[in-house]
């Protein structure tokens, strides 16, 4: 399992990749738990699974700081 902290917007999100060969990582915030993959074939992120539904996750910028300190596999 990797992990690493992200700061977004005043905002601390801690990401974990808990297999290394999928690419599916989960953040845990203090406004709940989320799950999110990237779209090999549009580069685009997506959110797979959310148990706060009120709250907006900053995906653009959690995803491309994942694909500089963890990586992304194709």
């Amino acid at each position: 399992m990797r992990s690493i902290n992200i700061r977004v917007n005043h905002e601390i999100y801690k990401v974990e990749q808990l297999v290394s060969t999928i690419n599916i990582y989960k953040i845990i915030h203090s406004k709940g738990f989320y799950e999110i993959t990237r779209n090999r074939f549009s580069g685009k992120w997506k959110l797979l699974v959310q148990t706060d539904h009120s709250a907006e996750l900053p995906l653009t910028s959690i995803g491309k700081a994942i694909e500089e300190n963890l990586g992304v596999l194709n």
